[in-house]
């Protein structure tokens, strides 16, 4: 019950409930990231929602016509103009561009004739408004499927005892009887092999369940938090477990994909950062010769 309430709890809004109504499996492998701001990004929205923004258009979306403004002072609305096969041109409001036939792009030069009003707008109308993924988070929705599967494996294994054999057989078997697509067979060529290396970080190589506190020289201390507040500070540990890309996501293609999406901990995403996993390891090895440490 525990697996179910923390990792495979599903909410079936296209935000997985604002990142509370859905378990960790669905926010890191099926919806974006968290964002906030005065900017159109949609918070926690599928990956595969059809309408991205970038600075340069991707190769795996169309770009749009242009974008328009609708409405009057708190009731502003963007509107996103797009062609159909027939050259008809289609708006789309922000609350309907989850219904564009096929992926679309908006790019800075969209945004930029209305630059003077945007950036008034309020708090309010950026709520409204937020209808886009960053073309860095986007993927398709086989790509998230088998994305969800893997971590899921990883996470049963490691912390809830499950058989890796048992459990990734019966996985591949209920990927391969899916008929969402009749394009797509699952699972696909990114779908990782069953061996322990799903079980491991993939910068330190340890299990995710090992604990990397052997590497504190004392105990951490406690810090005040308003006791009003929702505590998350288990998730700053160094152990704590977070998504990781062993290629960084760009805006050019679409890496959020299985072989390239893992568990690993807080400690190694942070070193990591947007970085690779060899230009990380290869910095690493100059700070270790550099202090003299290398053995």
């Amino acid at each position: 019950m525990d697996f179910k309430k923390e990792f495979e709890k599903i909410s079936r809004t296209r935000d997985s409930g604002t990142g509370r109504g859905g378990g960790k499996l669905q926010r890191d492998a099926v919806c974006t990231r968290g964002r906030g701001g005065k900017a159109p990004f949609s918070n926690r929205n599928l990956r595969w929602h059809p309408l991205i923004v970038a600075e340069n258009r991707p190769n795996f979306a169309k770009e749009i016509e242009r974008i328009e403004i609708g409405g009057s002072d708190e009731s502003q609305i963007l509107i996103f103009v797009i062609k159909d096969k027939m050259g008809r041109e289609i708006k789309f409001p922000s609350d309907k561009v989850h219904e564009m036939p096929e992926r679309f792009v908006s790019l800075p030069k969209h945004w930029h004739p209305h630059i003077d009003t945007l950036k008034n707008w309020s708090d309010t109308l950026w709520t409204q408004n937020s209808c886009v993924i960053s073309a860095l988070e986007a993927c398709d929705w086989w790509d998230s499927v088998e994305t969800y599967a893997i971590l899921g494996i990883s996470m049963a294994v490691e912390f809830y005892g499950a058989d890796l054999n048992k459990l990734y057989g019966k996985i591949t078997r209920l990927l391969r009887n899916q008929k969402v697509d009749g394009r797509i067979t699952l699972p696909t060529d990114d779908f990782p092999d069953g061996d322990d290396d799903v079980l491991q970080c993939p910068l330190c190589r340890q299990k995710i369940s090992k604990d990397l506190e052997d590497f504190r020289n004392s105990t951490r201390e406690e810090t005040w938090q308003p006791g009003w507040r929702t505590s998350k500070k288990t998730e700053g540990d160094d152990s704590s477990i977070q998504i990781m890309h062993v290629n960084p996501l760009v805006e050019s293609e679409i890496r959020h994909k299985a072989h390239n999406v893992k568990y690993g901990h807080r400690w190694c995403n942070v070193a990591m950062t947007d970085h690779s996993l060899d230009e990380t390891l290869d910095f690493m090895e100059f700070v270790v010769r550099a202090h003299h440490r290398s053995k």
